[in-house]
C-alpha cells in the first residue's frame, strides 16, 4: 500500500467516524500529508489525495471560521495557497497537475481576497493589499492562464551557403 492510499484511507476513516467538530485528528492528517500529492507524476492516485488534501483544508477553515477564530480559518487558506504556489512553481511537475492546481489556485486567491474584505480591521485591510500584490507578482512569474511553453527540438545544421 502506497503512502497516498495509506493517507486517503486514514482521511475517509475520519469522515465516515469522526463527528465533523473534531478536528484534531484531520489537522494532523492535512498537516503530515504525504509528498507524492504536490507530483511530480500525475495519476489516479495523486489527483485524488490532492482533491481529499484541499477538501480537508476548507473543512478545517470553515471549523475555525465557525468557532470564530479566524486567525486559523485564515492560516488554512493560506497553506492551500503555498502548497499550490509551490506546486504550479516546481517544472518537474507534470503540466496537468499544475493546471490544475493553476484553477485551484485562482479560487483560493478568490477565497482570501473575499474573507479580507469582510473585515473591517486594519490588519485584515493590511493583509488584502500584501495578498493582492503577492499574486500579481506569482502572476508575472508564473502567468496561470498561458498556454505552456511547448518543447523545442533542436535545429539541425544546415549548409546555407550562397
Amino acid at each position: 500500500m502506497t503512502s497516498l492510499t495509506q493517507w486517503q484511507q486514514q482521511v475517509s476513516n475520519w469522515h465516515n467516524h469522526r463527528k465533523h467538530d473534531q478536528v484534531d485528528e484531520l489537522e494532523k492528517l492535512v498537516n503530515e500529508a504525504p509528498e507524492d500529492i504536490w507530483g511530480p507524476e500525475l495519476s489516479l492516485e495523486q489527483s485524488q489525495a490532492l482533491g481529499c488534501w484541499l477538501d480537508s483544508c476548507a473543512r478545517m477553515y470553515k471549523h475555525y471560521l465557525e468557532q470564530g477564530e479566524e486567525e486559523q480559518a485564515y492560516g488554512y487558506l493560506c497553506l492551500a495557497q503555498a502548497r499550490l504556489q509551490h506546486v504550479v512553481s516546481r517544472a518537474e511537475v507534470d503540466q496537468n497537475i499544475r493546471m490544475c492546481c493553476c484553477r485551484k489556485l485562482e479560487q483560493i486567491t478568490v477565497l482570501i481576497i473575499e474573507f479580507c474584505q469582510a473585515r473591517s480591521d486594519l490588519h485584515w485591510k493590511r493583509e488584502l493589499s500584501d495578498q493582492i500584490e503577492s499574486h500579481v507578482k506569482f502572476l508575472t512569474l508564473f502567468p496561470l492562464n498561458e498556454a505552456p511553453i511547448p518543447v523545442l527540438k533542436p535545429c539541425s545544421k544546415k549548409n546555407t551557403e550562397a
